[in-house]
């Protein structure tokens, strides 16, 4: 039997973000996570994508969106780019070339380009701290 609690930590874009805590109440061990979630709508109507990252997978992201901040973004490029963080599960926080300029985006389940969600530079910064902030509260 598994009991599921989560905690909202912000959102941006549209992207909600909540820690996540499951219990395994018979065998008395525990998940923690960093959960995404995004409504995405069509023409035939809408649909929820979330996205889970665990909890050691964290620290990859929070360093991968330091480094396309900070090495990355501030960078010109001539030839169409792409930087990004991949979790196992297939979410995705990267970059890529527009142009002379970068476009940021969070990309929730991997085959399904609805749930992308794309980010202005400013937004990096937001969804950094945010991280930070999940992070801290599943120590």
């Amino acid at each position: 039997m598994l009991q599921k609690e989560y905690a909202d930590v912000g959102s941006v874009k549209k992207v909600t973000i909540q820690t996540m805590l499951i219990k395994d109440l018979i065998a008395g061990s525990s998940i923690k996570a960093l959960r995404f979630e995004y409504e995405a709508y069509s023409s035939i109507g809408s649909d929820t994508k979330v996205a889970a990252l665990d909890q050691d997978e964290i620290d990859g992201l929070i360093k991968s969106l330091r480094i396309i901040k900070e090495k990355i973004v501030p960078n010109q490029v001539t030839n169409y780019t792409e930087v990004f963080f991949r979790s196992r599960s297939g979410f995705e926080a990267g970059c890529f070339s527009s142009g002379d300029s970068w476009k940021a985006y969070l990309k929730l389940e991997r085959f399904d380009s609805r749930s992308m969600v794309f980010l202005s530079v400013d937004d990096l910064d937001k969804l950094l701290s945010m991280v930070e902030a999940a992070k801290a509260k599943l120590m």
